[in-house]
């Protein structure tokens, strides 16, 4: 997950951190389920990448999913 976060660092917030605070949890889970969807889909066929790098970011976005239903038990 650093590897994937790493271009975010030089910001003064996290876009994912920014959202934590302004969505509802609604919309940040319909945020976080549309982008498992689109890297699933897109994985492997995006010019220039393969499908490991899409996977990755699936993964990402998935445990963000997961922990955040944790959170709300």
């Amino acid at each position: 997950m650093e590897k994937y976060n790493q271009h975010y660092k030089e910001l003064p917030i996290e876009p994912i951190e920014l959202m934590r605070i302004t969505l509802t949890k609604e919309e940040l889970q319909g945020f976080i389920k549309g982008n498992i969807i689109k890297y699933a889909l897109r994985a492997g066929h995006k010019e220039g990448e393969d499908y490991s790098k899409d996977a990755a970011k699936l993964l990402v976005y998935k445990q963000w999913l997961e922990d955040m239903n944790k959170s709300h038990r």
